[in-house]
């Protein structure tokens, strides 16, 4: 049996130059062999799953890391990537990532080829029960069910530019310098290319570095989770997104919206200025039950979270250094959830007029703050 039907795949291959991987000449001629970072810039690591790897990449003669490259598992159902950086790129969206190379590997459906199987089995649901080894296995803990495997298909993407990790901002007007250009960015991609991101995250922005007057200092990336609007209304949607960073409209299955979106940037904001660089909330904090409990309770939570007495507790937890930033955060709780009735409204509007009255007032909130932050 060879690696490959044990389900090894030997793409990523050894020289004294280091780690590297020679890319498909017909799909992409320019760029031919690229030399990968030592490790991974993010990884997944869950056992089941996409198996989301990223790397930097460099050509063979030059220092710079230049590209991303990406593997990951991806359903064979869902529109891939690909398609949809090339419909950016098309539409020229401001901001947009640029494809560089694209190509499906691998796929479950062909390394299964040939097994013979039994009726398909699926995990029970268990309640609180020890699992125990014995002699028929786990079998004991499965159940029969008519669902066959979904095929997942290996994808090489490679991207450019290479930015930094949003956490590695080195000022505050870096800082919300970024988070003007990516909603920007995000603006073009639904209004240009009509594409809905629908994963605003953490690790979905990257900063750029020696960009030019006009140039975004900041862009979205990763695509997986987009869709294009056209075919919103064909898609059965699912919750998307990453916990700490949901909308509360998407926590109570709504249809994803741009305005979904732009609420994400607020979250985002608030847990950058609040971990301060390190990984997660001080165990004190609020924002560590935003990525706990079901999406009911989480919904609740924000929706406490974003009304004025529980914003003001938030607030509290920006450390002096973000002190200057209290009123920004405040103005974008302001323009995202206004009042109706006295009460904080979560939908979405989608007249022209009101979409762009929330692009306006959220860009404006936060080239206002540039302006004070460039004058201290």
């Amino acid at each position: 049996m060879t690696d490959q039907d044990l389900g090894r795949i030997n793409i990523i291959k050894t020289d004294k130059g280091g780690s590297y991987i020679v890319l498909d000449s017909v799909v992409m001629p320019s760029l031919g062999k690229l030399y990968l970072e030592s490790q991974p810039i993010t990884s997944r690591e869950n056992l089941v799953g996409t198996g989301t790897t990223c790397y930097r990449a460099r050509m063979p003669n030059s220092n710079r890391w230049n590209y991303v490259l990406k593997f990951k598992w991806r359903w064979a159902k869902e529109r891939s990537e690909d398609e949809l950086l090339k419909l950016a790129k098309e539409k020229r969206v401001w901001g947009a990532v640029s494809l560089d190379y694209y190509k499906e590997i691998e796929s479950t459906a062909n390394l299964r080829r040939g097994l013979r199987w039994g009726r398909h089995r699926k995990f029970a649901k268990m309640h609180q029960q020890e699992v125990t080894c014995n002699t028929n296995g786990l079998v004991e803990y499965t159940e029969e069910t008519d669902s066959l495997f979904q095929n997942r298909i290996l994808a090489c993407v490679v991207t450019s530019p290479v930015g930094r990790p949003l956490y590695t901002f080195q000022s505050l007007l870096e800082l919300i310098q970024v988070f003007r250009d990516a909603i920007k960015c995000h603006r073009s991609l639904c209004n240009n290319a009509k594409i809905l991101h629908q994963d605003i995250s953490l690790g979905n922005m990257i900063i750029l570095d020696g960009q030019d007057e006009g140039k975004p200092q900041g862009i979205l990336i990763d695509l997986d989770s987009a869709i294009e609007l056209v075919e919103e209304a064909e898609t059965k949607f699912d919750i998307t997104g990453t916990r700490p960073f949901m909308a509360i409209g998407v926590l109570k299955s709504e249809r994803h919206t741009y305005r979904h979106d732009l609420e994400s940037f607020l979250y985002v904001f608030l847990w950058i200025i609040i971990t301060n660089h390190t990984e997660n909330p001080p165990e004190t904090s609020k924002l560590r039950q935003w990525n706990s409990g079901d999406w009911d309770e989480l919904a609740v939570r924000k929706l406490l979270d974003m009304d004025q007495g529980g914003f003001q507790t938030i607030l509290e937890e920006f450390a002096p250094e973000f002190s200057s930033l209290k009123p920004l955060a405040e103005s974008l709780r302001q323009v995202l959830f206004p009042l109706r009735a006295g009460v904080i409204w979560t939908g979405t509007d989608g007249s022209p007029e009101a979409v762009d009255k929330l692009y306006d007032g959220m860009i404006r909130a936060f080239e206002e703050a540039i302006t004070s932050e460039g004058i201290r």
